[in-house]
């Protein structure tokens, strides 16, 4: 009876992690069919990582529930490999894996990481310890004086933009002598009359 119990709080587990991996691969496959078809705005962006987000967060917490059992402590032995598709498996791996083959079996179930993938981090790993505190913290302040100096470079361009531009000045004289020209135009005021006779003598 104890083994029937847990054998349901397992498979009721894995249903409930498989429609919330299944609505986060969906949520991924619209938003990736938006980006494909362009034109996309930057607050549609937003609202799918928020949706993103919010699926991740609800698949954590049914992970670390206390009704959710241990599923990293369950063992998955194949009890037979085949070279003949299988509909069933198909169906459950979405395509991926057609068939049981002896050759690829240990790959699907590999619980280390690839031994090329886990040289490379051993070296990043080996790469990060070399690197002193003292060092890191020289690196960490030099990159928040480079921030806050690019914060203050931008904070200035916004600054300048948002400023009014100056009012243009017009002088006092120019202003006296555009009205005595308009004047003169008009009305001929200002004007000198010349006599032809005396001009003549």
């Amino acid at each position: 009876k104890q083994w029937y119990q847990r054998r349901v709080r397992v498979d009721n587990a894995l249903s409930m992690l498989h429609q919330r991996v299944n609505g986060v691969k969906g949520s991924l496959q619209v938003f990736m069919r938006k980006l494909e078809m362009g034109g996309v705005l930057w607050p549609d962006v937003n609202e799918n990582f928020s949706t993103l987000a919010g699926q991740l967060n609800f698949l954590q917490k049914v992970l670390t529930k206390d009704e959710t059992p241990q599923l990293q402590n369950l063992v998955v032995l194949p009890l037979m490999t085949s070279q003949v598709p299988d509909p069933t498996l198909d169906q459950l791996t979405e395509g991926r894996i057609p068939f049981l083959a002896p050759d690829a079996l240990p790959n699907y179930l590999r619980t280390k990481l690839d031994l090329e993938i886990e040289r490379k981090e051993g070296f990043v790993s080996s790469e990060v310890q070399r690197i002193s505190e003292h060092s890191l913290q020289q690196q960490i302040c030099d990159l928040n004086n480079l921030s806050e100096s690019i914060s203050e470079i931008i904070q200035t361009s916004r600054e300048s933009l948002d400023e009014p531009p100056p009012p243009v000045r017009h002088h006092e004289n120019d202003s006296k002598e555009l009205i005595k020209l308009m004047s003169a135009l008009e009305t001929g005021k200002g004007l000198r009359v010349t006599n032809r006779r005396s001009a003549a003598r």
